[in-house]
Order: structure tokens, then sequence, then C-alpha cells
């Protein structure tokens, strides 16, 4: 039965972190299994990784065809998991750099339109994601997607949610335990460096405290796209770290 559960619930982080077809069926005491969720965050953040690395890989072995490679593997990977963090990535922006009060802040990223700030720093993303994809060893991007989603534990551990609903209410209030628990699931990639991993752990811890200490200055909490954001974010400062530590 405790078998059944695990499976059922990181099934439930997948369904709610991607957009894979996942058939989950009746799923007895949802709301329960709901907040445990966090606790699989990183376990999904490997499909994606483990995508990027191959398609890295792929595009460095095959130069004449880097570019086909490299449009298809990021293509598919923003799509199937990337994009849902990445929309709120750009609210996330859009709010945080608007000179207003917090109810202005949460109004503007409730609404979700592409205001200036969000067009310019999520273009600026896409593009260093590109370039980093074409020049960087292939590992770092499975260490990137693992940690950009386990920083959103972190932040979570550190704050509260800015609204009573929606998605950033869903998993409060948030079991600390979780924490540990999802930095477990992340310990299989100390086989692939140990180096490589404190390097991202650390960096995960303080991304997340960091942005939860702003989140909690611009709009007095979390909300969904501040965990969406900081999962990106995590995602990018992880991967520049790395790519620069494994140069040569």
């Amino acid at each position: 039965m405790r078998m059944v559960n695990l499976l059922e619930e990181i099934a439930l982080a997948f369904s709610f972190l991607s957009r894979l077809p996942i058939q989950l069926g009746n799923i007895k005491d949802w709301e329960v299994k709901v907040k445990k969720m966090p606790a699989y965050f990183p376990i999904v953040g490997y499909a994606p990784g483990f995508m990027y690395y191959v398609g890295s890989l792929l595009q460095s072995k095959y130069p004449n065809l880097s570019v086909l490679i490299s449009l298809s593997f990021v293509s598919l990977g923003f799509y199937f998991f990337d994009l849902f963090h990445f929309d709120g990535l750009l609210d996330m922006f859009d709010g945080f750099l608007n000179q207003s009060s917090k109810e202005r802040r949460l109004e503007i990223m409730s609404k979700g339109n592409v205001g200036p700030f969000a067009v310019f720093y999520g273009t600026l993303y896409v593009i260093v994601f590109w370039e980093l994809f074409k020049r960087s060893n292939p590992i770092v991007f499975l260490f990137g997607s693992v940690f950009g989603r386990y920083t959103m534990d972190v932040v979570m551990l550190f704050s509260k949610p800015a609204k009573p609903t929606g998605l950033g209410a869903l998993f409060f209030p948030f079991n600390k335990i979780l924490v540990f628990y999802a930095m477990i699931t992340t310990l299989p990639l100390v086989l692939l460096g140990v180096k490589l991993y404190t390097l991202s752990l650390i960096i995960s811890w303080i991304v997340g405290i960091i942005i939860a200490l702003i989140s909690k200055k611009k709009i007095d909490g979390v909300t969904g796209d501040v965990l969406g954001g900081s999962c990106l974010i995590g995602q990018m400062i992880t991967i520049l770290s790395l790519a620069c530590l494994t140069i040569g």
C-alpha cells in the first residue's frame, strides 16, 4: 500500500510540474498527497535534465546538425517541463519590478499579461540558456534541472502564501521535513561529482532564501508564479556556475 501511495504522489508531482499526459485515475486522499508533492519535485527535474543532457551531448557530437538538434531538444524540454515555470518567471519579473503596492503587484501577476520587464528578461533568459546549451558540459543541465526544482522547496521553507487561494497556497502549511526528503532524492547526483553536487546544493539554498526574502518584501509571501520563477532562476544560476566550474 505504501508503494502505491508513493507512486501516486510521484505521479501527482509530474502531473503538476509538467505537461506529460499522465493518467492519475481515482486517487484517494488527494489533498493529503498534494501536500506531500514537494518532496518529489527534484525527481521531476531528472526528466528534463536528462533530456537536455542528451540534446547537448548530441549537438556537440554532430556539429553539422547542431542547430536542429539544439532547437528540437530545447523546444521539447521547455514545452513539456519548463514553459510552466517560465510563465511564472515572466509574471514574477513584471510584478516584482513594478514600483507600486503589494496589491498592485499581485494584481499584475494574477492577470498574466506580458509587460516590458517580462519581455526583456524573459528573452535574455532564453538567449543565455541557448548559449549555455551549445557551449557547456552536458552534465550541468542535469544538475540544473534537479536543483532548480529543489529551490522551490527551499523557498517554501522560508515563506508563507501571499494569497489564501491559488497554486502558491496549495502546499501550505508547508511540512518542513519535506525539504529533507526532497534533498534525499538529489543524492544520486553525488555519483556524478561531489564538487558539482555540493555547489548545486549550496546554490539552491542561497537562491531559495534570497527569493523568499524578496518575495516577502514585495508581496508578503509567495505565489505559484514565484515558485515557478524560483525554479528557473535556481536552474539558471546552477547551470551558469557549474558551466564555469567545468570549463576545460
